[in-house]
């Protein structure tokens, strides 16, 4: 769960491609929370690798290479 994450919320995601060098903007749709975790209800799947670090710096695009 990212420190930014609140329940019942949709936020914007950076979601790791399977080569885990790019990662592609996705909307991702929040449900219940606790400390620790944080209910997917819309836009992951189990397996899906995302980056909860602050990306701000980079909100003008939908695609960021990793290196």
């Amino acid at each position: 769960r990212s420190a930014f994450s609140k329940s019942q919320m949709t936020v914007s995601l950076y979601k790791l491609n399977a080569d885990g060098v790019n990662a592609e903007r996705i909307r991702v749709r929040l449900g219940r929370s606790s400390v620790h975790l944080i209910e997917i209800l819309e836009g992951l799947q189990e397996g899906d690798r995302v980056i909860l670090t602050d990306m701000s710096e980079w909100d003008k695009f939908d695609k960021v290479r990793l290196r």
